[in-house]
């Protein structure tokens, strides 16, 4: 059966969901497009896309496996803990119901390239899965190095699954209702740690070794945006895919830290604001990022060179 990308939201995010849509049709206008309500609100799908986007509301699923339980569990306690538990749940329930691929992102990512090998890499194995690629040189990045063992190998915001997936969907899920929050001393974080362990423990685990795949703040160091005939590629090899266009990330784009980011994200915003929507309603600094006054740009500069000598140290004090 055809493939299938999807993500959950609350309603009010329904703009994010939009532009992630309009950036996948780009590369395949009959792809299949589920979005799960998590808060149960209506939303209004343009009629020029609705018969490729489906909205799903929470409610319409409480039946599936270990859906009602997560509602009774997360839903009144901390509603993002409740989106981020049905993420297996939700892919399980697209495989079980006339897909045999699903890709799920998180709805701030925003695609630049084809991903149709992302799907062909589901060919053969179950699940696929992207590295943070966190800087694992303590003496260049002690707090990378660090991130590495506290928030996971692998990036929970990007997923893809086969329906030979389907067990390890289920044991993520019955691992995010037995705990989802950050416990340290456990080695749990959120939903996501829990990733580790599928490449040894579900047969047909593959990793993306594609680095322009899920670029974010968190790879800064071991995808270097480099330019390269003109043309922006990670690492002077790959192109970049997938942006995962977080507020922290936004900000050091705007700030100067991550500059060859910058034709990116604009591209997003306006594919974002096309509808009418401002993406500065979702973050008030926004807009003081995007025009910044001249005491600002002094110091983001300086911050700038700041960072760049305390690499150049670590740097030598390794040598």
């Amino acid at each position: 059966m055809n493939p299938a990308f999807c993500t959950i939201i609350t309603a009010n995010y329904f703009p994010f969901a939009l532009a992630l849509y309009k950036s996948i049709r780009k590369f395949n206008p009959d792809i299949q497009f589920y979005i799960l309500i998590a808060d149960n609100h209506a939303v209004d799908v343009p009629m020029a896309f609705s018969n490729n986007i489906r909205t799903l509301p929470v409610k319409d699923i409480l039946d599936y496996s270990l859906v009602n339980q997560l509602h009774r569990r997360y839903a009144s306690v901390n509603t993002d803990f409740f989106r981020w538990s049905l993420k297996p749940v939700f892919i399980s329930y697209l495989l079980e119901n006339g897909h045999s691929k699903v890709i799920y992102t998180d709805c701030d990512i925003f695609f630049f390239e084809n991903y149709d090998f992302l799907f062909d890499g589901l060919d053969e194995g179950s699940v696929l899965l992207t590295p943070h690629w966190w800087n694992t040189n303590v003496n260049e990045n002690e707090e990378s190095f660090v991130s590495f063992f506290s928030y996971g190998i692998f990036n929970a915001g990007f997923i893809g699954v086969s329906k030979k997936g389907l067990p390890a969907m289920e044991w993520w899920a019955k691992a995010c209702y037995f705990k989802i929050g950050f416990f340290p001393e456990s080695g749990i974080f959120l939903d996501q740690k829990y990733l580790d362990a599928f490449p040894f423990r579900f047969p047909g685990t593959e990793v993306v070794r594609h680095c322009g795949c899920n670029i974010g703040e968190w790879n800064t160091e071991e995808c270097k945006r480099t330019i390269v005939n003109d043309r922006v590629l990670i690492n002077e090899e790959y192109p970049i895919v997938f942006i995962h266009f977080t507020q922290t990330l936004i900000q050091q784009i705007l700030k100067g830290f991550d500059p060859l980011l910058k034709p990116y994200f604009h591209q997003y915003m306006k594919t974002f604001e096309e509808d009418g929507t401002k993406l500065s309603n979702f973050d008030p600094k926004l807009d003081a990022h995007l025009h910044p006054g001249a005491i600002r740009k002094i110091k983001w500069t300086l911050r700038i060179r700041t960072r760049f000598k305390s690499f150049l140290f670590r740097i030598a004090r390794s040598l």
